[in-house]
């Protein structure tokens, strides 16, 4: 195994660490059941810290991917538990969980944004617009896992842009819930589709320095987001 694994180079490094064990995973290098390898032999395998390490077994975890056992360690999981009949279980057990996020997110996402329209920087800005194109692509490879991370990755540097330090300190509060969330809803494929055109009038919206178009685009694109997840539920 350990030839199998590159050293991490460059940057989004915990983008990078989470793709390494995602293909050994899927390749069935590392088989469902089994343990993979600890905090400190991944830090040196790979080449990166251990906080690095732990945030790379935090998305794998809330994708559904493996399971953190404590005092034990990392275990791959079922591939079975991620089933359309298992994402709806998921759905309707986390409803009333999911309905109250959004609602948080549909009150401080617009006000990020528009507080981003007014203080974000041009490197901000070109920051926003590159994920988004990372997202495009990753939509035409259907990786839900980077397509969670990635779509993580761009509202957060929303919220980054506001400027506002306690807004920033929520967003990062629901960080973890969400990205269970984004996982499980990236696995319905329509789901993907809902998320790019909004996203695209977001970034738009910022270069054109719109708050109002920036707003209703969020407000939109959270919408369609709660409409997804109330038709999985219902299916």
């Amino acid at each position: 195994m350990n030839q199998k694994i590159k050293k991490i180079e460059r940057v989004s490094i915990t983008d990078q660490v989470v793709k390494q064990l995602q293909e050994l995973i899927i390749s069935g290098e590392i088989k469902m059941g089994d343990r993979l390898p600890t905090e400190f032999e991944l830090c040196e395998q790979l080449g990166v810290g251990r906080s690095t390490v732990r945030e790379a077994f935090r998305v794998l975890a809330a994708t559904g991917m493996i399971e953190i056992k404590a005092g034990k360690g990392a275990f791959v999981r079922n591939n079975h538990e991620n089933s359309f009949d298992n994402i709806k279980h998921w759905f309707v057990e986390k409803h009333a969980e999911l309905s109250e996020l959004i609602e948080v997110r549909m009150a401080i996402e617009p006000l990020a944004l528009r507080l981003a329209v007014k203080r974000a920087s041009d490197a901000s800005i070109d920051q926003i617009s590159e994920i988004h194109e990372a997202f495009k692509k990753a939509v035409k490879r259907n990786n839900r896992i980077e397509l969670a991370t990635l779509d993580e990755s761009f509202h957060n540097a929303i919220i980054d842009a506001s400027g506002n330090s306690l807004l920033i300190k929520i967003g990062r509060l629901i960080a973890d819930p969400m990205m269970e969330f984004r996982t499980r809803s990236f696995a319905v494929t329509k789901n993907v589709n809902h998320a790019t055109v909004p996203h695209g009038e977001i970034v738009q919206s910022l270069i054109d320095k719109n708050e109002e178009t920036a707003v209703r685009a969020m407000l939109s694109h959270l919408e369609i987001a709660r409409e997804d997840m109330e038709k999985v539920v219902k299916n």
